[in-house]
């Protein structure tokens, strides 16, 4: 027990330590400052996905169609997205990106960037073999973990 108690300990400190610089460094972007978590991976999603509306982004974070809306509602009080519809088929609302959007989706990129080379100063010390184990053995936890997250019914955090 003395080893599974020690993985857990580490396991904590490592996880709760690399939240923590994630915060820190999201204090110092002004979209994360100005919008929340949800708005700013609306943008990222209504950039990237085909015809973008409300059922495709609540099935996408696997909310529902209300909390989408709200989410919707505030980006086009901020002006970060417009809505239009296709000629022809007036009863589908769409979402696009506006320059104000875009700006936020641009910096959000940035940041994963400057996030992944952060990262990986932290596994320089190991060699490609040491790596690859460490994936596999990651992925492995995740498993495990995303299973208890369905156990208490938080598949959408899966």
């Amino acid at each position: 027990m003395a080893v599974d108690e020690e993985l857990s300990r580490i396991f904590n400190r490592v996880s709760e330590r690399h939240n923590l610089l994630k915060t820190m460094e999201e204090k110092t972007y002004k979209f994360m400052r100005e919008n929340t978590f949800m708005e700013v991976h609306c943008i990222d999603l209504i950039e990237n996905m085909q015809d973008p509306n409300v059922s495709k982004l609540a099935k996408a974070f696997r909310v529902t169609r209300g909390a989408i809306s709200k989410v919707t509602k505030r980006l086009i009080e901020i002006r970060a997205i417009e809505r239009y519809q296709k000629p022809g088929n007036k009863k589908e609302i769409y979402f696009r990106l506006t320059d104000i959007g875009r700006e936020i989706y641009w910096e959000h990129e940035k940041m994963h960037e400057a996030r992944i080379e952060r990262d990986s100063g932290f596994f320089s010390p190991l060699n490609e073999a040491e790596k690859d184990q460490m994936i596999r053995m990651l992925h492995k936890i995740y498993g495990q973990i995303a299973e208890e997250l369905k156990k208490m019914g938080l598949d959408n955090y899966v």
